[in-house]
């Protein structure tokens, strides 16, 4: 078996068998099972393995993952795993979407690429617009609710989810395609693998992509470009092995405005405006960009003040970059060793625009000028609109490795070290726009200079300014071990992570609450500014009153996490499991430069789980039950409390304890060749026990015994699949249940139930929840290969076949009264492709 075991890494990979994680990880869960007989229980049935592991696992791999329409984001196609909710902004999924796994929301999930940590180093944020093309996804991964012992994350309480790149072939080969749909979509893909270069035992393959398509609804496109290769080695016989891979990936969207229910019940369709009109610039007259009249507007009709909401200034551009490397190495017989290193780069904002005036004490800084002429009419009497974008640039450097010693026949041990460092430079250099209201460059002035708005002391005008680095080095251990004939499997982990959070706040701002967090020194004189207009200068000269000098701070976390699971295999292909684990999550950047309250603790959760599951040729199944407590929990919350010096403003605060329980269930079953079925249900029950309470002691928000926001109780849906080569069709069906939107659950002072509000009939009820809603999706493949055109297909898919009008992504708040804001689900869309290969 030791010599089974040595060699099990590389067979593994190169199976559907596989797992998405990180070569540590995947190396020592793999079983000899997996390598010597490639059963059909552990390649899965009709794309789904339910792995045989003691915690709750679900995998879909490319054969189903294939299917999803091009260009598709992967998380779109785990919504067919019970527990998970995913709910895309649009139908080819460039403007991502929001991540729920058992409660938990995407910040507290780990995304990882090949093991590689994928989420913001600042809010643990996922972009699922920004993951890698489906088609070289070999498999996506999900753990419900616990995390691997080497996750190289600090915000990782609610589940990992992890996708693993396709292998090059060993023989030379191609594929081009081209897909055409619903709101001008297009799309084309290509990829060559290599194979073999030489004699140098090296294969790879590059790919290219590009889309582009309209907004379903409003005006804007939306625009992707993406680049991928990898290089891969196998190094011994023995499953030794060497890879690199790249992924670069450049979006250039238009938001979606997500809008009042009451917006929707005016017009169904509500989005930004399609014009900006602006006030022309007129010598020693006071222009206003900010006017509500349309008198004196560039286009007649449109007020200037509408420009606020001008889809040209409603962006999303991006750029994200990721290497990934892996290796494993035999030492001897007893000892393996697995080295995955990674960098990552991020440039990115969200657009946004404001009406400044000429004569803003931001503008004026240190010198004794009247300010700066923003529209070069020669006088600084104006208030001109100018694009306000907040830019983040990331540059994360990622470690994983493990140290795996096979004890004896039956156990393992595991050493893994993880770091994982990301400098997250935050700024806001205010940009000019042209006179239709669009930026001259899109990341506003922090690269063109033309395009920077500089103050009469010759610096950049900025809405923020912070340099931050996220700091993780983890140790972790872990046993692993198979007895009574590999009948019982027992694991134990132990995962210690060292994280600190470097805050460097490099100018003034009007931000009282960090001042009572950190100690920072109130600078004097000058006027007060709102929360609308915030203070960013390096100049103390004309400061608010309001406003705090620059500062540094640094926070440390070190947790320990334990984790322990077991397995026992009563009868052949049938197992029962049961899991425990610790898991822990960081405040986010944001959070700990605002907010005087967050407990620097950060969010704790113990997570349990025990489960059943059946895997044959036939059959793969799998249910469980889970309840996961939670300490320290994090609310954002609208500071209501007169005597709180943070009053009306928003503020992230801890709510104590709350608690999440259910159960999942999962089946896939393939009863004859031509035919696949699957389904899953999912249950989820949580509860916050307390109330938010304000400094004075009264009750801010009553959110004591209420759901978790945003979480349906109820999730059921399935896949049916008819192969009849060359021909076959797919139709896959979701039900979401009701969802709230607000922390209150739609209860106002003293916890009674609030009156309706104004909402469309069937998707929103208007008490605080969301009504449920059903989708269907279907799709249809030729194999022309069938008749003489090698590996070419023809594809056609339908998302929401029925046209069903449902809200999908909810921006929730703690009340009604706040405005929960909420976005469209995609219409009926339909797409084709055709993909030729050889």
């Amino acid at each position: 078996m030791k010599k089974i075991f040595a060699g099990c890494a590389l067979a593994a990979l190169a199976t559907s068998s596989a797992y998405a994680q990180s070569t540590g990880s995947t190396a020592i869960e793999q079983t000899p099972e997996i390598v010597v007989t490639g059963t059909r229980a552990t390649s899965g049935v009709g794309g789904v393995i339910i792995p045989d592991v003691p915690k709750t696992r679900s995998i879909i791999t490319q054969e189903q993952i294939s299917r999803a329409s091009a260009g598709q984001s992967i998380l779109q196609v785990i919504n067919q795993i019970p527990g998970v909710n995913y709910t895309n902004s649009d139908p080819y999924g460039s403007s991502g979407g929001n991540l729920r796994i058992r409660g938990f929301p995407g910040n507290r999930i780990a995304f990882l690429w090949d093991g590689l940590p994928l989420n913001d180093t600042g809010n643990y944020a996922i972009f699922g617009n920004q993951t890698m093309d489906s088609e070289l996804i070999d498999q996506v991964s999900v753990n419900l609710g616990t995390t691997d012992v080497d996750s190289p994350t600090p915000s990782a309480a609610g589940g990992v989810v992890s996708y693993k790149t396709i292998l090059p072939t060993a023989d030379f080969g191609a594929f081009a395609q081209g897909s055409i749909g619903d709101f001008h979509y297009g799309r084309i893909s290509a990829m060559v693998n290599t194979g073999e270069i030489g004699n140098t035992g090296i294969r790879g393959f590059v790919q290219a992509s590009d889309q582009h398509y309209n907004k379903f609804r409003g005006p804007g496109t939306l625009l992707k470009d993406q680049f991928n290769f990898r290089l891969y080695k196998s190094l011994a016989s023995n499953g030794d092995f060497i890879s690199i891979a790249g992924h670069y990936n450049r979006n250039r969207n238009v938001f979606y405005n997500n809008g009042l229910a009451s917006d929707f019940a005016a017009n169904r369709y509500f989005d930004y405006n399609a014009q900006c009109g602006r006030d022309p610039a007129t010598a020693g007259v006071a222009d206003n960009d900010g006017a509500a009249t349309t008198t004196n507007t560039t286009v007649p009709g449109v007020a200037p003040s509408l420009c606020t909401n001008y889809y040209q200034l409603r962006i999303n551009p991006s750029n994200t970059a990721n290497l990934r490397g892996s290796m494993r190495y035999t030492l001897s017989d007893h000892f393996i060793l697995t080295v995955d290193p990674g960098y990552q780069y991020t440039l990115a904002n969200g657009g946004g625009t404001a009406v400044v005036q000429e004569n803003d004490t931001r503008l004026r800084g240190a010198s004794t000028l009247a300010g700066v002429d923003l529209n070069g009419d020669g006088d600084r009497l104006d208030s001109v609109r100018l694009y306000t974008p907040n830019t983040t640039r990331t540059n994360r450097y990622t470690l994983l490795s493990s140290l795996i010693w096979q004890v004896s026949d039956s156990q393992r041990l595991r050493v893994a070290y993880t770091f994982d460092r990301g400098e997250h430079r935050q700024t806001g250099q205010y940009g000019y726009i042209d006179l239709s209201g669009k930026p001259l460059d899109v990341f506003g002035g922090k690269h063109d200079l033309n395009a920077r708005v500089v103050t009469a002391d010759g610096l950049a005008l900025n809405g923020r300014n912070r340099y931050s680095i996220a700091m993780l080095n983890q140790i972790s251990g872990e046993y692993f071990g198979k007895f009574l004939n590999d009948k019982l499997t027992l694991t134990a982990g132990l995962r210690a992570p060292f994280f600190e959070r470097k805050l460097n706040q490099l100018c003034y701002t009007a931000n009282t609450q960090a001042a009572t967090l950190f100690g920072g020194t109130l600078a004097s004189g000058g006027t007060s500014v709102t929360s609308g207009n915030p203070y960013c200068t390096t100049s103390a000269v004309g400061v608010p009153a309001t406003a705090i000098a620059p500062f540094k701070k640094t926070i440390k976390y070190h947790p320990l996490l334990p984790s322990a699971g077991v397995s026992f295999d009563p009868i052949q292909s049938t197992s029962v499991y049961a899991s425990y684990g610790r898991n822990f999550s960081a405040p986010s950047t944001d959070n700990l430069y605002r907010s005087p309250t967050i407990n620097p603790k950060g969010e704790t959760t113990n997570a349990y789980e025990a489960g059943l599951r059946y895997r044959s040729r036939i059959v793969q199944a799998q249910v469980s039950a889970y309840y996961t407590d939670y300490k320290n929990r994090i609310v954002s919350a609208t500071d209501a409390d007169p005597a709180s010096p943070t009053f009306g403003t928003s503020i992230d605060r801890n709510v104590g304890s709350a608690s999440a329980k259910g159960f999942d269930g999962q089946i896939a079953v393939q009863p004859i060749r031509q035919l696949v079925l699957s389904s899953f249900l999912s249950y989820t029950k949580t509860k916050i026990d307390n109330d938010i309470v304000g400094a004075g002691g009264a009750v801010l928000v009553y959110t004591g015994g209420k759901q978790f926001v945003e979480t349906p109780k109820w999730q059921y849906g399935g896949r049916a699949e008819v192969n009849l080569d060359p021909f076959s069709v797919a139709a896959s069906v979701k039900h979401v249940g009701t969802r709230y939107s607000t922390d209150d659950n739609g209860r106002g002072a003293g916890g009674v139930q609030l009156g309706s509000i104004a909402g469309i009939q069937g998707v929103i009820a208007g008490d605080g929840h969301t009504s449920g809603y059903t989708t269907v999706d279907l799709d249809g493949r030729v194999n022309l290969g069938k008749f003489g055109l090698g590996r070419t297909y023809l594809s056609v898919s339908v998302i929401n076949l029925f046209d069903k009008y449902y809200f999908g992504n909810i921006s929730t708040t703690n009340t009604l009264a706040a405005g929960p804001r909420y976005s469209v689900g995609a219409p009926r869309t339909v797409q084709g492709t055709i993909r030729v290969g050889f």
